[in-house]
């Protein structure tokens, strides 16, 4: 039997998160492709992106460096690897501690939004793993869990307010 620490084992993990928002792809999905940089980005949310190269579009290429927000944290390089306009965005991960690439998704269903977050990764380092293992693990999916939770809150109060002129104007 190999012991999880071991170089043998090469399988990628999966992490996955997911929630459903009642609200259209069109207002949904162009917010997901702002993920780590957008308004409604939770201020005290343990993860932070900062884009490489200053503002302005997301494309494929761009760069952005990540770090946990705690002394003596992590920090790492990802870059866009896929782009899907409005519905699809994937990063791989350049550098740090992790090996592999996180994806978020909106998928259109009758009554609303599926957002998907997925974390296909390995962990370098023995150090990192027992780290991911104890702390960092349990931290990730709380920082996911709090990160859809803002994405719903801000796409439904934007497609409330969407409908709320609709019916101002008519």
């Amino acid at each position: 039997m190999k012991s999880i620490f071991s170089k043998g084992r090469l399988k990628e993990k999966l992490n996955k998160h997911f929630i459903f928002i009642e609200a259209p792809i069109d207002v949904v999905g162009p917010e997901i492709i702002k993920w780590g940089e957008a308004q409604w980005w939770p201020k005290d949310c343990a993860s932070q992106f900062t884009r490489v190269g200053g503002p302005g579009d997301i494309f494929l290429g761009t760069h952005y460096r990540q770090k946990i927000k705690l002394p003596l944290a992590p920090q790492w390089d990802v870059e866009v690897t896929e782009l899907v306009p409005n519905r699809e965005i994937a990063r791989t991960f350049l550098n740090g501690i992790f090996k592999g690439y996180e994806i978020v998704k909106a998928e259109y269903r009758s009554n609303g939004t599926r957002v998907d977050y997925e974390l296909h990764y390995q962990i370098k380092g023995l150090l990192n793993k027992i780290l991911w293992l104890i702390f960092f693990k349990r931290m990730h999916d709380q920082n996911i869990k709090m990160i859809l939770e803002a994405l719903k809150k801000f796409t439904l109060q934007k497609y409330e307010n969407m409908q709320n002129r609709q019916w101002e104007d008519k």
